[in-house]
């Protein structure tokens, strides 16, 4: 059992998904469950086999759907552990975006009103927010600029 001491951010590098997909994906690969604990939709959600370039729901771009189960305290145990950046799961929440390197306004405006609630309730700052690639080598995940989206975060909450 752990302390939560960051939040990392991953993208799904699909132009497509879902909790449910990703859950389907993680457990194919023989993982106990899905990886992250949030993740956060762009509007195209269909599986492989249904998919069909175009298509498009935009009541579900920016969705925030729950993958793996938190229980709401700053510590990490059991199930609530992810499996999303080596080294960082048990101290750590995942947050995935669906998207390979393009994400929607949307998606960026579910993000930040999540780490509105997730930074206080947990005792962090944004500083303690990292990309995917920050923490694990040879990564590009979640393909942003984390500096400037924690600039940018900053900048929104000197204004308020």
């Amino acid at each position: 059992m752990k302390k939560i001491t960051n939040i990392i951010i991953h993208c799904s590098d699909s132009e497509f998904g879902s909790a449910s997909e990703i859950r389907r994906w993680h457990l194919a690969n023989k993982w106990d469950d899905i990886g992250y604990h949030f993740v956060i939709c762009n509007g195209n959600i269909l599986s492989t086999v249904t998919w069909r370039k175009g298509l498009y729901l935009p009541m579900m771009d920016g969705a925030l759907e729950i993958g793996r189960y938190l229980d709401g305290d700053n510590l990490v145990a059991g199930n609530e552990v992810g499996a999303h950046a080596l080294g960082y799961n048990e101290s750590s929440v995942g947050i995935c975006l669906i998207g390979k390197n393009k994400f929607s306004a949307n998606q960026f405006a579910t993000l930040t009103i999540l780490l509105d609630d997730l930074l206080p309730r947990f005792g962090l700052t944004i500083d303690n927010v990292k990309g995917h690639y920050e923490v694990s080598a040879n990564r590009t995940c979640p393909n942003f600029d984390m500096a400037k989206f924690r600039a940018e975060y900053k900048a929104k909450m000197c204004i308020i």
